[in-house]
């Protein structure tokens, strides 16, 4: 009678492997190259007596006896998986003409070997939304770039890679999207959804030979490229939003016959006439509009009148930092932020009006007489 006792390390092994698929991204992942090897042993008895233990052999071993043996060994292939991310969940708010206005995105390597990534932008169609409205403004997609963080954190003049040379497994790396000017046309309240997509590339490369899955049969001894990430093409991407913060400016301007020289009640604009000007400037956007100033060329056929206001003074003016003010010419000797220059413009000035809150208004008057 011939009794066998069988020790299983395979079993052992598709254990653990479970539990690692398991713990999914946040396990440490035996890396790629990793040698795994082990050797069974068989030991058995005839007619009641203990034999010599045989040991196993990839091609099949008969010789009994310790060592004899041949381990079974394979290397660990390459796990190619990564996520992007954008960061924050919220739309990232510019204003026109910012320089550098940039969306922040994390590329985590998931795989067990490092790898490099090379980056290309779209912009997505109008009608999607991050993470709510509409994508309704081209902030110039062809001067948008890529950046990746040079490891301190911060976006700034150190960041001028373009592409991931190399991130360990289990390490993540910044990446930025710099518009290097918003556009100064952009409205308030317009968005531009970014998606980022990263390509896994060659460790080394600068982003510049793509990873390859291997096909065919599996070798054991080779270290064998396996694409692992959602759609098995080692490709993944996230979308951020730009959004305009600004202020938005409405400035109308009215003109009403004060007095015609023989009325002032239904008067018309003849010669001689008083005519009085109203500026009005408001704001409806989401951010105050700062150093507000006013320019408006005194018509050739009139002239400006000086004095009819409060206190002796020529522009009255409403919801600004100065009730009224004097225009001097040709420069503003007073420093109130109004006068007249040499060729004939109406200058009012911040040092007048100051700044326009969201909500905000402001009003300037002022009055010619037609020659």
């Amino acid at each position: 009678m011939i009794t066998r006792t069988l020790f299983r390390p395979r079993a052992a092994l598709i254990a653990v492997a479970a539990i690692g698929w398991s713990l999914g991204a946040s396990a440490q992942l035996t890396p790629a190259g990793t040698s795994i090897t082990n050797r069974a042993t068989v030991n058995y008895s005839v007619g009641g007596l203990a034999q010599a233990p045989i040991e196993s052999s990839p091609t099949g071993n008969t010789t009994p006896g310790a060592g004899l043996g041949t381990s079974t060994a394979f290397v660990v292939d390459n796990r190619v998986d990564l996520t992007v991310a954008e960061v924050g969940a919220t739309a990232t708010t510019t204003t026109p003409g910012t320089v550098n206005a940039f969306l922040r995105y994390t590329v985590l390597n998931t795989g067990n070997s490092p790898q490099g990534y090379a980056f290309t932008l779209a912009e997505e169609v109008t009608g999607s939304t991050f993470p709510a409205g509409n994508d309704d403004a081209d902030f110039g997609l062809g001067s948008l770039v890529v950046r990746v963080d040079d490891g301190d954190g911060i976006f700034n003049a150190g960041d001028t890679a373009t592409a991931i040379d190399t991130l360990n497994a289990g390490q993540t790396a910044t990446v930025y999207v710099v518009s290097p000017s918003v556009p100064l046309t952009l409205l308030n309240g317009n968005r531009t959804n970014i998606r980022l997509q990263a390509r896994v590339a060659r460790p080394g490369t600068a982003g510049g030979t793509l990873e390859t899955e291997s096909v065919g049969a599996n070798n054991p001894t080779q270290v064998e490229v396996v694409f692992a990430d959602a759609g098995r093409d080692a490709t993944e991407s996230a979308v951020d939003q730009f959004v305009i913060q600004s202020a938005a400016i409405t400035v109308t301007k009215s003109q009403n016959v004060l007095d015609d020289g023989f009325t002032t009640v239904n008067a018309r604009a003849i010669p001689n006439a008083l005519v009085e000007y109203t500026i009005g400037v408001t704001n409806t956007g989401l951010s105050p509009a700062t150093g507000l100033a006013i320019s408006d060329p005194i018509p050739t056929t009139t002239t400006f009148q000086t004095g009819l206001y409060a206190g002796g003074t020529d522009i009255a003016i409403t919801g600004g930092l100065l009730p009224t003010c004097v225009a001097e010419t040709p420069t503003d000797v007073n420093t109130d932020g109004c006068f007249r220059n040499g060729t004939g413009d109406l200058i009012v000035g911040a040092a007048a009006l100051g700044s326009i809150a969201p909500a905000g208004a402001v009003t300037v008057k002022f009055t010619v007489r037609i020659k």
